[in-house]
């Protein structure tokens, strides 16, 4: 008999099945009393009681953060990038600044005060809304708009449960920006021939690969062990229910192809591997409590744009995606004249972990994609 050469990753995941099979039930076929991992991941994250972003855990003190905890810059960044694309005509006023899931409403903030300072004329044809379906999220970003924008300019937040209701409300021009968004979007997973469920027993299993799961990876050429079929139904819904010109700008943690196994838990800035921790029997201790994410295949997150008619402007690493199409540098060279030398310091380190290669500059990508 001879061995055939197989690759790292292929290795790895045999023998992740081989341990799983181990220590799991290897089910004969999915049946009503098993739930998908995304049905697991949905509840872990959203369910109404104890949801994980039910709570405020984002921030130093959380248990991680994003780009907009490390500089303001970043909001000062997006809201340059908006005065570009009216400068090229391709958004017109007035506009609808958009952030979907803006946790606790500082990116929506940070764009309005950066936009206030650049041109006054645009702040003030400028509407600020959030989508955000969970309402306790939702009163925190009005309070933080409050304090921060309303009180001192007068310009209020709105704040939708959806696409449907955004499209009632306007016939504008919408720029949408989210940060870290499809990361936070339940996904399944899949390993070789096998998926993984979860048993109103408490278990674990794997079991066959559903058909819609099947047909999903076989549309799109997904290649990645974490499957959110979710991104699909999310890019669906803004395509049936905004019918007026938009471009949609994301930032998330991810790569240009699938990855190999990276879904993870994080808790206090501490990173735990997913895998390992089913391996051990120790995920449901997370569950609710931590975060748990994978990273973006902006492979995937393209295809689905572009099954839809979507129009894509740009997919870059975040360095280059702030600095060359945003002109971030250019923003904080504006505003740097108005530090003192302390501050001047530290707001450069802050923008250096936006932009480095060895901070969130490469491991982080910028995806813009338009309908016009």
């Amino acid at each position: 008999m001879c061995l055939e050469k197989i690759s790292y990753k292929t290795f790895v995941q045999t023998l992740l099945m081989i341990l799983f099979q181990k220590n799991y039930q290897y089910g004969d076929k999915v049946n009503n009393r098993q739930q998908t991992f995304s049905m697991y991941m949905q509840k872990w994250l959203y369910d109404a009681n104890s949801g994980y972003y039910r709570q405020n855990h984002v921030g130093i003190a959380g248990d991680f953060y994003t780009a907009i905890n490390v500089s303001k810059f970043f909001g000062g960044a997006i809201s340059r990038y908006i005065l570009k694309m009216l400068e090229s005509q391709h958004l017109s006023l007035p506009i609808y600044i958009v952030e979907i899931g803006g946790n606790n409403g500082n990116l929506i903030s940070d764009i309005a005060e950066f936009m206030s300072a650049f041109n006054s004329e645009v702040f003030a044809s400028s509407i600020f809304c959030t989508l955000e379906p969970i309402r306790c999220l939702a009163t925190l970003q009005q309070q933080t708009f409050s304090h921060r924008i309303t009180q001192r300019f007068q310009k209020e937040l709105y704040v939708f449960e959806s696409f449907r209701s955004l499209n009632a409300f306007t016939e504008h021009n919408i720029f949408f920006i989210t940060n870290e968004l499809f990361d936070s979007m339940p996904c399944d997973v899949v390993l070789q021939d096998s998926m993984l469920y979860y048993d109103n027993q408490g278990n674990f299993i794997w079991d066959r690969i559903s058909p819609e799961v099947t047909d999903f990876q076989m549309k799109y050429h997904a290649k990645g062990v974490e499957i959110s079929l979710e991104w699909e139904r999310f890019i669906a819904d803004i395509c049936r229910n905004i019918t007026q010109k938009w471009i949609f700008v994301t930032f998330d943690y991810g790569d240009f192809i699938a990855r190999d196994m990276n879904l993870r838990i994080y808790h206090k800035h501490k990173v735990y591997n997913f895998y390992e921790e089913l391996n051990k029997q120790s995920v449901p201790c997370f569950f609710g409590t931590s975060d748990i994410t994978y990273d973006i295949d902006f492979s995937v997150l393209r295809a689905i744009f572009k099954h839809f008619g979507i129009k894509e402007n740009f997919c870059l690493t975040q360095a280059k995606a702030l600095i060359e199409e945003c002109l971030i540098l250019e923003v904080f060279e504006m505003f740097s004249p108005h530090f003192s030398s302390i501050a001047l310091i530290k707001q450069k380190a802050n923008l250096h972990g936006l932009i480095a290669p060895n901070a969130m500059g490469e491991r982080f990508k910028a995806l813009c994609v338009t309908n016009l």
